[in-house]
This record gives C-alpha cells, sequence and structure tokens, in this order.
C-alpha cells in the first residue's frame, strides 16, 4: 500500500479564455474540487489500481465532511484518519488561464490546528507501508520521526517539496531515500545552478534517488553520485497544470513498488503528468494506465 501524509485542500477553479498578459479574461468554466499534492498524488496511485490511503487528521467542519466523501470516491482508503477539531482543508483559489498555466493563493491557516493522528495509527500505517509519500511544506509538526519510523521498517519514503526551505523542511529533504523536488526549489535550497550540481549536493548515505522535475524542459535522474540522466517532457496541449507535479510523484510511487528501474519510474510519471495536463476543464483529473503507456510507448 502507498500511503501520503501532508493536507488536504479545498480548491476554487475558476478557468479563463485568455493569459495573464492580456490583464483581464472571460470565466469560461468554474468548479470546486479537492487537493492537496498528496491528496492528488494517491488518486493517481488509486487510478493505476494499487492501493492508497492517507494518513492525518481531518476536520470535523462540512468541508472535512466533503473532503472524506472525496477521498473515498477517488479510491483512497481512510482507515489512517483521525477527525480532529480544527483540522480542516486549506481553501484556494486557483485561476487556469489559457495555455493550462494557473495561479494558487491560499489560506492555509488551517495546518497550525492540523496534528498527526496517534502513534497507534501511524504505526498501523506504516505497517501496511511500501512507500510513503510525504510532502515536506505542509506535513505535520512531528513527520521527521515518521519518516524516520517507515526508513527503520524499510519503507520507501518518497518526499515532495517545492517551497518554503525552513529547518523543518530542509530536515525532512535531508531524511527521504526518494527525493523528488523541482530544479528551482533544489538550486534555490543548495545555491547550486546545474542540475548535476543540485544533485550533487542534495545526495547523501540515505538517498537511493534524487529527481529534479523542470516543468515541460523535462527531468533529471540520478541514482548515485555524479550520474545524472536527462528525461524529456511529453509535448501535449496543457489545459490545466494544476496537479501535474502530484501526478509525477503518484506515478513515480507506482512505479516503484512495480519494481521499475529509476529512468522507466522518471518516465512513467512525466507521461502521467503530461496526461493531466491534457485533461478537458471539468474532467476526473487522473491518468490511466492506457493514456500513459500511449505516450510513453508512442
Amino acid at each position: 500500500m502507498i500511503i501520503g501524509l501532508g493536507c488536504l485542500a479545498h480548491d476554487h477553479m475558476l478557468v479563463t479564455e485568455t493569459t495573464w498578459e492580456s490583464g483581464k479574461g472571460r470565466v469560461i468554466h468554474a468548479e470546486t474540487r479537492f487537493g492537496g499534492n498528496v491528496r492528488n498524488a494517491l488518486s493517481t496511485v488509486a487510478a493505476l489500481d494499487h492501493p492508497a490511503a492517507y494518513l492525518g487528521s481531518v476536520g470535523l467542519s462540512a468541508s472535512s465532511d466533503e473532503a472524506m466523501v472525496d477521498l473515498a470516491s477517488h479510491g483512497i482508503s481512510t482507515e489512517f484518519i483521525e477527525r480532529v477539531v480544527g483540522a480542516d482543508p486549506v481553501q484556494s483559489r486557483i485561476t487556469v488561464t489559457a495555455g493550462g498555466e494557473r495561479y494558487v493563493a491560499f489560506d492555509d491557516s488551517t495546518l497550525a490546528t492540523t496534528p498527526l493522528p496517534s502513534d497507534a495509527v501511524v504505526d498501523a500505517a506504516l505497517s501496511a507501508a511500501d512507500v510513503l509519500l510525504i510532502d515536506a511544506c505542509v506535513a505535520p509538526p512531528g513527520s521527521l520521526r515518521v519518516v524516520e519510523q517507515a526508513r527503520e521498517r524499510g519503507v520507501a519514503v518518497v518526499l515532495d517539496a517545492e517551497r518554503d526551505p525552513s529547518p523543518t523542511v530542509l530536515a525532512l529533504v535531508d531524511a527521504a531515500d526518494h527525493l523528488v523536488i523541482p530544479l528551482g526549489f533544489g538550486a534555490q535550497i543548495t545555491g547550486a545552478s546545474s542540475a548535476a550540481d543540485v544533485t550533487a549536493e542534495l545526495w547523501n548515505d540515505r538517498r537511493t534517488a534524487v529527481v529534479l522535475t523542470d516543468g515541460t524542459r523535462g527531468s533529471y535522474a540520478c541514482a548515485a553520485p555524479g550520474d545524472v540522466v536527462h528525461v524529456r517532457a511529453y509535448a501535449v496541449d496543457a489545459v490545466d497544470t494544476t496537479g501535474c507535479g502530484d501526478a509525477f510523484h503518484g506515478a513515480y510511487a507506482w512505479s516503484l513498488v512495480s519494481g521499475a528501474g529509476l529512468i522507466q519510474r522518471v518516465t512513467v510519471a512525466s507521461a502521467a503528468a503530461a496526461v493531466v495536463a491534457a485533461l478537458p476543464a471539468g474532467a476526473r483529473r487522473v491518468p490511466s494506465r492506457e493514456a500513459i503507456a500511449e505516450l510513453v510507448v508512442g
């Protein structure tokens, strides 16, 4: 089972017909949906027919109730969730422009009242886990110990981080064996610029892989110091890039438990991200095995 630790988000989407440069544009689609990096990654895992579960505390509000329904409807187990007053989803407003680019404005104040679940729930989740997916930027206090426990049990840790280079986030980055982060964030926290130099700075004796994503320019995969391979991105007509990175992480974790090698894992993850980017507005935002295979093989 692939377990995810992060936060849930309640996303209010507006899709416009123009680009940012236009300054304004007519709304052509609006919807409200649930998201969050780990939630979206787990949705990808479940869509690829592998058991997935969310590990966390979820509030008691109507929005939290809806989030629980959303998880279940996407095939994500809620067995490792505790309901806690105040642990409600992050609220966000997302504007998507022509060409699929987006701007996310969010209120994450509820993270301050969102604790880890009890030790018993964490233990049960890790006992069932093959992989722990974690979003370091929003993980609850105490998550470093969860990562350490996972590593002690031989559970692979696939870590996502894209902002907020705080000591807590950097400690989580340091502890993961599969580090999958944007090249830009890697450059920010290391002071290096090239993919080769960033991976060299990020490598330590706990690593199994470092993957640096760079949008439409592809990704860089490293399984040993000095051994960096570029993996191309797939060219698609992007409609909405929201959640593409999350699909990348979910597909990477799925490929990992499937026994794929590093380059194949990154190739499949890149295809999953491209599939999600090209989905029409309002579609269920998960890739299928068939769509991934069509890109990889085709």
